[in-house]
């Protein structure tokens, strides 16, 4: 039996294990809560392994192995390196009081500060920042299954987008953080079993580091303001920007209470960066042990046909599904969320418990198909991934860290900010591509702007247009001192 045929057999088991899970998930689903936010009950272990699995997708299976591949550690800062920053600021800072304010999305958070229109606009801006992400997860699946299984691109991206959507619609976020947590063990286990082989045939460490291309294992930037200013972006895209994800934020929503949500970031930080440099190094060897790859996003894949027999490559063609599948879960429940409980109530306010779950529903497949006709257009896994959030970083974070931190921040500058550090990065990006000789920090740039006005206009508008206070959604107010709390041992556990 080739290894095609035994990647087959053992694909198709793992799909009916997910499949099996996402059902059994569905009996736990009564309503939009249970289906967008598990009800509020997950404990500390399915946290922490949710929020791992999410965010071990492709950009760090697939993206970060090919980057580093290319480019060594520089070339991969946002992530794994900017989203584990992005995981222990979100514990310290912002998992105690989103808990506390008891949100069923982010959008939620703009709507009880901000008034209406900055929800719709926050809203506007995440879903098609995921329809990106999805995409590049579907694109990865596709170029895991073509190289480990020699199907067609198209084609695998296809298979690929059935499975996620198909248990994504039944079980929501209880079948997203029950497969997450079957998921996260595979991955986990794959890349121990081959990272030592090819770690030993390369002859260890010092060989790895000694033959591997020149600079590959510099991390630090040339010594110059603007070499310095571009290490920033590539570390606080992802690390400042996607505090402001919903995927994230739908977790430490999710949790049993405050301490369960603060801790499963801080542990999921530490988990989250020792596995995801496996995939790096791994980058790192291949260019030695498999110089001149045509497809450097295709490096882990192939190193797993290189130094595996066929029934370990069908186990570790698992641990890639896994990755994949437990970004893909997530990446269209969020926006598909945000539609149902932001974009559609907004529109219907009277609509009913049942009738939101079902509409959150038909907005797990829309995003689902949106994302794959995303992945047949561009197939660049990481520069996907990274644009898709720089919306997030561009519009959302700073008018979200206001909206907790600053009591003088009002519906009018936040409409202000958010707008014009869209319309800021778009016009940079456009220059970027077409003008520019000498690349801009478009997105520092644009958050820059939307800070400066969000100040700007707080300040000049105070008279007219009042701050509304710090409330959750049942209108309770939330004091400042209950915010932070680094080693989460709230006063109380809401």
């Amino acid at each position: 039996m080739n290894q095609s045929i035994i990647i087959v057999i053992g694909a198709i088991g793992y799909v009916a294990i997910l499949m099996f899970i996402g059902l059994l998930a569905s009996r736990r689903v009564g309503n939009s809560t249970d289906y967008i936010v598990a009800g509020r009950r997950l404990p500390l272990g399915l946290c922490v392994f949710t929020v791992f699995a999410t965010w071990f997708g492709s950009g760090t299976l697939i993206g970060a192995a090919g980057a580093a591949y290319s480019g060594g550690l520089g070339a991969v800062l946002a992530n794994p390196f900017g989203s584990a920053l992005c995981l222990l600021l979100a514990g310290i800072f912002y998992a105690r009081i989103f808990r506390r304010l008891k949100l069923l999305t982010l959008p939620d958070l703009f709507r009880t500060r901000f008034g209406r229109y900055a929800e719709i606009i926050a809203a506007l801006s995440i879903i098609p920042a995921y329809i990106g992400w999805v995409g590049s997860i579907f694109v990865a699946f596709g170029t895991v299954l073509n190289v480990v299984g020699g199907f067609g691109l198209e084609t695998a991206i296809l298979a690929g987008a059935v499975i996620a959507i198909t248990y994504t619609y039944y079980g929501g976020m209880w079948a997203v953080s029950l497969t997450d947590f079957f998921q996260a063990l595979v991955i986990i286990a794959g890349l121990l079993v081959l990272f030592p082989l090819i770690l030993g045939d390369l002859g260890g460490w010092q060989a790895l580091i000694e033959n591997s291309p020149a600079g590959h294992f510099d991390i630090a930037p040339e010594q110059s303001f603007y070499g310095w200013t571009m290490f920033m972006q590539g570390l606080l895209v992802i690390g400042l920007g996607n505090i402001a994800s919903q995927d994230l934020l739908q977790r430490v929503f999710s949790a049993r209470d405050e301490r369960v949500a603060q801790w499963s970031l801080y542990l999921s930080t530490v988990l989250y960066l020792t596995v995801a440099m496996i995939p790096v190094l791994i980058g790192i060897a291949g260019t030695i042990a498999l110089p001149g790859l045509a497809d450097p996003a295709a490096v882990l894949p192939a190193i797993g046909q290189a130094y595996l027999p066929a029934l370990g490559m069908a186990l570790f063609a698992g641990a890639m599904f896994s990755a994949l599948m437990s970004s893909a879960d997530g990446g269209m429940l969020a926006p598909a969320s945000i539609f149902g409980n932001n974009v559609w109530r907004a529109v219907y306010p009277d609509v009913d418990g049942a009738r939101m779950l079902n509409i959150s529903r038909v907005a797990v497949v829309v995003v689902g198909i949106l994302g794959l006709a995303t992945a047949l257009f561009f197939q660049n896994v990481y520069q996907l991934m990274v644009k898709s959030f720089s919306i997030l970083m561009v519009s959302l974070f700073v008018p979200m860290t206001a909206a907790v931190y600053w009591k003088m921040a009002n519906e009018t500058a936040a409409v202000a900010g958010m707008l014009g550090g869209l319309v800021c990065w778009l016009v940079l990006e456009y220059w970027n591509l077409n003008v520019a000789q000498t690349l801009l920090p478009a997105e520092l740039m644009a958050a820059g702007v939307n800070l400066l006005l969000l100040i700007t206009v707080s300040i000049l508008t105070a008279s007219h247009n009042p701050a509304k206070p710090s409330v959750n959604v049942e209108g309770q107010p939330i004091e400042m001192k209950d915010r932070i709390g680094i080693l989460g041992f709230p006063r109380s556990a809401g």
